[in-house]
């Protein structure tokens, strides 16, 4: 028992070099009302050195599994660190991510010396999987292309838990980010690699709105994992680069993150197909997904790409994350980080109207400061819903619906309530087959434009907004365009 109880302790001692450690279990122990246990003391001591909670699972209980690690966290140490935190600054801080713990304590003055990762390379035991997954020692290689600066990001811990579980501790191959334009896949996406981007070899950002032809793009991927050893002739096909992409992919930890996969999507159609020339992107996305790898590919995209569909699941190494709008308190910070004052039913209205939007959010804001010189009040009374990049984004996406899809989100945007699908009788939409509505119902919630609840059916609150507004529009133009009656 003495043994077992002196090896807990001397697990991640390396932390003591970088945090007053010392001074920090007291102040924890005062927060909780005793001191903490051995086993507090690694996991935090863990944490302090940068590993998540999946790494120091597996030093203490020889498993990947965090769950045992989470819950000291959830009902313990977070809890401490909170408390702590209130008693010394008077702050409520709520800790839902244990990549927030090393940055709070810092801020808190609790960190004594820079740290560096490699320092610690030593301290875990090998991961518990094949030799296939074995990370590589080698220094580290990155690409960030054009990626945004998220240096000022807001929220998302929930979403950066779920994915980091996904790909570190799962081992997921294909993840998708999915949500309506606007919405912050990009910002996540970024943020979410840079958080985890130790845990692999090479990590890639890069952005497809361009639509790239698919043999630049993958001779531009393979030459940069394979340091520039591969060479190819004109005469290679797309199949075998992908084979060659794949091989690249077993043979180091590679995190690729490409960014608006919708530009390689068809438009004025169903949602989930590739544009004539793009086709052999879905057999790309296909087999990362199907074939045994090391490697994680992040995709974002406004629309549900078809192809890779049937290979997800919830327990299956696809998976895909629909992301929804920001939390109130995040969205109130935006509004803070933007200079205006609002009064709290201001700030209540903008947030519920643009339903967490953190674009809409920011270009109203702007539109308000600039035009209405800061006048909330005076831009409701408007009753105007967006302009300028908002406006744009709204009109891309209303101009990529099918013919049907159309139909029905206009319909949909003259009901109040939660319309069930039995309550959608072809009468309603003489035009339309049963067959069709159905369709168009499951390709708007591919585009992430509706949302479902149970057998409900409704279009999220912005493009309903937007859809709304256009009809106001249409209605003035029509009074306007009646000739005036001669007495």
């Amino acid at each position: 028992m003495a043994s077992t109880l002196s090896k807990v302790q001397d697990e991640f001692t390396e932390a003591a070099n970088y945090w007053n450690l010392e001074k920090l279990y007291i102040d924890l122990a005062s927060a909780k009302g005793k001191g903490l246990t051995p086993v507090e003391k690694k996991i935090l001591r863990g944490l302090l050195c940068g590993y998540s909670p999946a790494e120091i699972a597996n030093a203490i209980y020889k498993t990947r599994s965090s769950s045992s690690v989470r819950v000291y966290l959830s009902n313990g140490l977070y809890k401490y660190i909170e408390s702590l935190l209130i008693y010394q600054t008077g702050a409520t801080i709520k800790i839902t991510h244990w990549s927030r713990v090393t940055i709070i304590l810092e801020e808190a003055g609790y960190k004594i010396a820079s740290f560096n990762q490699s320092d610690l390379k030593n301290l875990l035991p090998e991961p518990l999987a094949s030799p296939l997954y074995l990370i590589s020692s080698n220094a580290r290689h990155c690409d960030w292309g054009e990626a945004i600066d998220v240096s000022i990001f807001y929220g998302r811990e929930q979403e950066l838990a779920q994915l980091e579980e996904w790909i570190v501790t799962d081992r997921c191959r294909l993840v998708t980010l999915l949500g309506m334009g606007g919405i912050g896949k990009t910002a996540l996406s970024v943020r979410l690699a840079q958080l985890i981007q130790d845990k692999f070899e090479y990590a890639i950002w890069r952005s497809l709105r361009h639509a790239p032809p698919i043999q630049v793009f993958l001779t531009n991927l393979i030459q940069f994992l394979s340091k520039n050893s591969i060479n190819f002739s004109e005469s290679v096909s797309v199949a075998d680069k992908i084979s060659q992409l794949i091989d690249c992919l077993r043979a180091s930890r590679c995190l690729l993150i490409l960014d608006n996969v919708d530009f390689l999507l068809q438009a004025n159609t169903y949602t989930g197909n590739f544009r004539e020339g793009y086709e052999t992107y879905g057999e790309l996305f296909k087999r990362i997904g199907e074939v045994l790898h090391q490697s994680c590919t992040i995709l974002t995209s406004r629309e549900k790409i078809k192809v890779i569909g049937s290979n997800e699941g919830a327990i299956l190494p696809v998976r895909s994350l629909h992301i929804k709008g920001l939390a109130e308190i995040e969205c109130e910070k935006i509004i803070k980080a933007k200079g205006l004052i609002l009064s709290e039913a201001e700030a209540k209205l903008l947030i519920n109207r643009y339903a967490g939007n953190p674009l809409a959010l920011k270009n109203v804001l702007t539109t308000i400061k600039d035009l209405f010189d800061g006048d909330t009040s005076a831009f409701l009374q408007e009753n105007v819903l967006a302009c300028g990049e908002l406006r744009e984004l709204l009109d891309e996406q209303l101009n990529r619906l099918s013919n049907p899809e159309k139909q029905v989100v206009r319909w949909l945007a003259s009901q109040q309530e939660l319309v069930l699908t039995s309550e959608l009788p072809e009468h309603r939409i003489p035009s339309l087959s049963r067959r069709e509505l159905i369709e168009a119902l499951e390709s708007l919630a591919r585009r992430s434009l509706i949302y479902r609840n149970a057998a409900s059916f409704r279009l999220q609150p912005i493009f309903l907004e937007y859809l709304n507004e256009q009809q106001r529009d249409c209605q003035r133009q029509e009074i306007h365009s009646q000739p005036v009656k001669q007495e």
